[in-house]
């Protein structure tokens, strides 16, 4: 995702300043004319604006505060810069980036997005923001050259918090089209027909329209990995339990989600839910 976001900031003109931690995938980029750094602290004091897309929180924690001896990319940061974090984290993470950044007179935005792969390459991301109001109007032209949508929800967190609300749909929604589908190909229907029908209606969802066909394919080729989505489940379960409030739907969804992991799955796309119905009975 974030290589084909990145490609589109280039589209539009900007210099960019790249660091990955396996190069070849920043190549296409390279030959793009993006200047390579061999560390995030590097990219982040060549920019006025640093855009980080990571897999996890703990990644997140490392490339901003450091346990290397780099320090992070708050650090190194230049007075005045902005950091917007694109990952999909913790909300107390978010939290206290921004506070310590403002510390060093830097501004911070969590920017959590939404479309997966499909959403990044077409420029029709979702993309939820949480910080200042200052912060978000000098963040929002980039943002919007990388996405259809661009809201900002409130102080620092608050683009974290909503992005954990999205996922919470997604987990649940992607049990409920796998076993939809699942009954209706047991009933000797056509699956695809039943999709097809079913996705213009009140049942229709993202997950359906655009995941299920794929795994109607047993394409199962990750848009959005299982381990991610199983990473984004607890962490709404983490924001749940401080607000007091059970969610049982949810919990099923991580029942399954997890089931998958540990058989292996972990590495494919989040529609391989639909496999283990047909493989497994829907039985957890």
């Amino acid at each position: 995702m974030g290589s084909s976001m990145a490609n589109h900031l280039i589209t539009n003109g900007h210099p960019l300043h790249v660091h990955n931690r396996t190069r070849e995938k920043a190549e296409a980029l390279l030959e793009r004319g993006a200047i390579w750094h061999d560390t995030p602290e590097s990219a982040a004091n060549a920019a006025d604006v640093l855009i980080t897309m990571l897999g996890l929180p703990s990644d997140v924690e490392q490339v901003y505060f450091g346990k290397t001896a780099g320090g992070g990319v708050i650090a190194a940061a230049k007075s005045g810069s902005l950091l917007i974090d694109m990952t999909t984290s913790s909300p107390r993470l978010a939290e206290r980036i921004s506070s310590v950044a403002r510390e060093r007179n830097i501004e911070a935005l969590d920017a959590p997005v939404s479309g997966g792969d499909v959403g990044a390459r077409n420029k029709s991301l979702v993309v939820m923001v949480g910080g200042e109001e200052e912060a978000f109007h000098r963040g929002e032209p980039l943002l919007q050259q990388m996405g259809q949508s661009v809201t900002r929800l409130g102080p620092a967190g608050s683009g974290q918090r909503c992005k954990l609300s999205n996922q919470i749909a997604v987990a649940i929604g992607m049990v409920a089209w796998c076993e939809a589908l699942a009954v209706a190909k047991a009933s000797n229907l056509d699956p695809s027909a039943v999709q097809d029908v079913i996705r213009a209606g009140a049942a229709g969802s993202w997950g359906l329209t655009n995941l299920a066909p794929r795994a109607l394919n047993e394409d199962f080729k990750p848009g959005f990995l299982v381990r991610h989505l199983v990473k984004d489940i607890r962490l709404a379960q983490e924001e749940a339990d401080l607000q007091g409030l059970r969610l049982p739907g949810l919990e099923v969804a991580q029942k399954l989600y997890e089931l998958l992991e540990k058989l292996g799955y972990g590495e494919a796309g989040t529609q391989v839910l639909f496999h283990h119905y047909e493989t497994n009975r829907g039985v957890g």
